[in-house]
């Protein structure tokens, strides 16, 4: 059986409940107890089950913080707040303040054995994406739901609107395992990756399941415990209080491969290829298909722009070959938004009577495209980013900075250097902040200085050795604080960065709560 191996992972959300951190709305606070879609008084949320999800300030707390540990109790009908006569409980969520996509998302808890309870720690999308057949489906990933009354079942699945797979739901979509020892604590684990969602418990692999095609966005956190009154799980056969215990809710990141990426090995093309679109830079991009009652559709964009008409593909993906569509035109420096919609998909019930388009590669230029390899499995976008080098006779004019608030501080080592500029709101202390570069920290936690609007900002230096190609930077803000009104909110505000000297476009960002924001750079 396998086990996850969190040395190849970054750490990027954490709350071990040693404080409480929990708002209405979660400005100021890791947590909110509200979602906003789903209010249904000045201070509850609908709820689900038999339960709705109360704010403190309804006159029920459902939390409590001690010793480390979260406890969440769920009551029978005990203020005016609340769908009325449901019972009343806690959820928490992370929706507009963190989310993150791919990675291994895990809670520690105590769940509860009495009859009624209904745990759950799942994730949402931030952007939740139409069902186009119209079934009645949406996105959400389950990494554990659990019943009082039979304690020791843990469940977790996956909800899609890809139509294939909700044709057998429990065989395709969920993983179901059993707990020898239910009682106490166990961890329950998601690794969440482009092609495979795996399934963990006490970091155990329960179960693999496939990516479906509207899997790949950032998505939020959420941990609630509702209660039933299904026959088999009624809370209100007792009326006793339930509670469930989270010692801990942690988010990690993939680590970068330390290998290499090959090179892709182009097969010779179908036939002579197609061009669409004018200019001299060219995008070349190797597509096949699985055709089932016809083959497959799809349109190309760059930088939010289709490129030519709808296109046709024909090639048998694993026949060794792959249309050839050179996509032409004329895009500035810097990074581009490429993608590949893939629109007309079909399903016959099995793996053979099913259409597919697969996107083999791509060549920028002449140069292999990273990242450009995917298979759309249903109705659905790939993106992936292209960029076109600096020409070395244009030098680019300096960048005018603010005068620094101090001398900088630099952190790593190397010949590469991306400077960041920061400025903070400081309230009840200056704002802390990480920086990571392909998902690995350079130096130690960092402190704000500059109070915004000033007009300086703390320079940080990050040297590295990057090698060509685009990177991805990362602020992440840690210790958000809110005394209730704009001038008492500490916020972290990346004012602006050069790379190498050069202005980096799109790095300037304001953290009001805590939150990571990413943003290219590339080296040439």
């Amino acid at each position: 059986m396998s086990t996850i191996d969190l040395t190849q992972y970054q750490l990027t959300f954490d709350d071990e409940f040693n404080t409480r951190s929990i708002s209405q709305t979660g400005n100021g606070t890791t947590w909110a107890d509200i979602r906003p879609q789903w209010r249904y008084d000045a201070n509850s949320d609908i709820g689900f089950g038999r339960s709705s999800f109360v704010d403190p300030s309804s006159g029920y707390d459902p939390f409590k913080v001690s010793d480390g540990v979260l406890t969440i109790t769920a009551v029978p009908d005990h203020t005016a707040s609340g769908f009325p006569g449901s019972w009343e409980s806690g959820l928490i969520t992370t929706q507009g303040h963190f989310s993150q996509t791919y990675g291994y998302f895990e809670m520690r808890a105590d769940l509860s054995n009495l009859p009624g309870a209904w745990a759950a720690f799942w994730l949402l999308p931030d952007n939740m994406i139409a069902d186009p057949n119209n079934a009645g489906h949406w996105q959400e990933l389950d990494v554990v739901e659990n019943y009082g009354s039979f304690e020791k079942g843990i469940y977790s699945g996956i909800h899609t609107t890809d139509a294939a797979p909700n044709l057998n739901w429990q065989q395709n979509l969920q993983v179901y395992s059993e707990l020898a020892q239910p009682s106490g604590f166990h961890t329950y684990g998601l690794d969440w990756n482009a092609d495979t969602l795996g399934f963990y418990v006490d970091g155990q692999l329960m179960g693999t399941k496939a990516t479906p095609s509207d899997m790949h966005g950032p998505m939020y956190l959420l941990a609630d415990l509702a209660t039933q009154d299904d026959p088999n799980n009624n809370a209100d056969i007792t009326k006793a209080p339930i509670s469930e215990q989270i010692d801990y809710i942690r988010v990690y990141s993939h680590l970068p491969a330390t290998t290499p990426t090959p090179p892709v090995t182009v097969p010779p093309p179908a036939s002579g290829g197609t061009t669409i679109g004018t200019g001299a830079d060219k995008l070349v991009l190797l597509i096949s298909e699985d055709a089932y009652l016809g083959d497959a559709q799809y349109r190309v964009t760059v930088d939010g722009i289709q490129i030519g008409d709808i296109q046709t593909a024909h090639s048998p993906h694993g026949s060794g070959q792959s249309d050839h569509l050179v996509v032409q035109g004329d895009w500035g420096q810097g990074v581009h938004d490429a993608s590949v919609t893939f629109l007309n998909d079909a399903w016959g019930g099995t793996p053979t009577t099913d259409r597919n388009l697969y996107l083999d590669g791509a060549t920028y230029n002449g140069a292999d495209v990273s990242g450009a390899q995917h298979a759309l499995m249903g109705v659905s976008a790939f993106h992936f980013n292209i960029y076109s080098d600096l020409p070395a006779t244009t030098p680019t004019p300096p960048v005018t900075v603010p005068p620094p608030a101090s001398g900088g501080t630099t952190i790593g080592t190397g010949a590469h250097k991306l400077v960041l500029s920061i400025s903070e709101d400081a309230y009840l202390g200056d704002a802390q902040y990480r920086v990571t570069v392909d998902g690995i920290q350079i130096g130690d936690i960092q402190t704000a200085h500059s109070p915004h609007g000033s007009g300086q900002s703390d320079h940080l230096m990050v040297q590295g050795d990057w090698g060509q190609g685009v990177h991805d930077a990362s602020v992440t803000f840690l210790n958000d604080a809110w005394g209730g009104t704009p001038t008492t909110d500490r916020n972290l505000y990346l004012d602006g960065a050069t790379y190498n000297g050069a202005d980096v476009s799109g790095a300037q960002h304001a953290l009001m709560g805590v939150s990571a924001f990413h943003f290219n750079f590339f080296d040439v």
